[in-house]
């Protein structure tokens, strides 16, 4: 699937082109888009003023602070899930999973024996051992700050189980 496409999915996973606030967070979020990671987002200027941000300005963000760093010769499929992942995940901490899952040291950078092994992985394996490691990820996380996160562990493993249908 292409950007364009496997941004349409993401955002679906984000809740459409909504303003919200999350019961732990201290800012609102347009179009998974949180206001206090990214502030300087020009589509703030739109939303503070009562209006919709240009849909550019969504697909500019999502390409320049996610995708383009998986935007690279590997298979489509790790390739959209990579990027949904990061999407929740950021994209180091992404990359770290993929690494452990692939057997590397766990650096967060995509490196060119990352992208290497990476394009030499099965690619259903690789999936499927990154649903699971994805899913323990976030299952450490609620355990270790139950307090902060264990609101969204239902919605995390969700979230995760619908980008697998998408790349299964």
């Amino acid at each position: 699937m292409a950007f364009k496409e496997a941004l349409q999915k993401v955002l679906q996973l984000e809740g459409g082109l909504k303003l919200h606030r999350n019961p732990t967070e201290e800012a609102e979020t347009y179009a998974g888009i949180y206001r206090k990671a990214h502030p300087n987002w020009k589509g703030w200027e739109y939303i503070d003023k009562g209006e919709t941000p240009p849909f550019e300005l969504i697909e500019k963000f999502y390409y320049e602070n996610y995708y383009k760093y998986f935007d690279v010769n590997i298979d489509e499929r790790i390739k959209d899930f990579l990027f949904e992942t990061a999407v929740n995940l950021g994209v180091r901490q992404t990359v770290k999973l993929a690494q452990k899952v692939l057997g590397l040291k766990p650096d967060g950078i995509i490196g060119p024996h990352t992208l290497s092994v990476l394009r030499n992985a099965n690619v259903k394996n690789f999936i499927k051992d990154f649903t699971i490691a994805r899913i323990a990820f976030y299952t450490a996380l609620a355990n270790r700050n139950p307090k902060r996160y264990a609101v969204y562990l239902r919605g995390w493993i969700n979230r995760t189980l619908e980008a697998l249908s998408w790349v299964s």
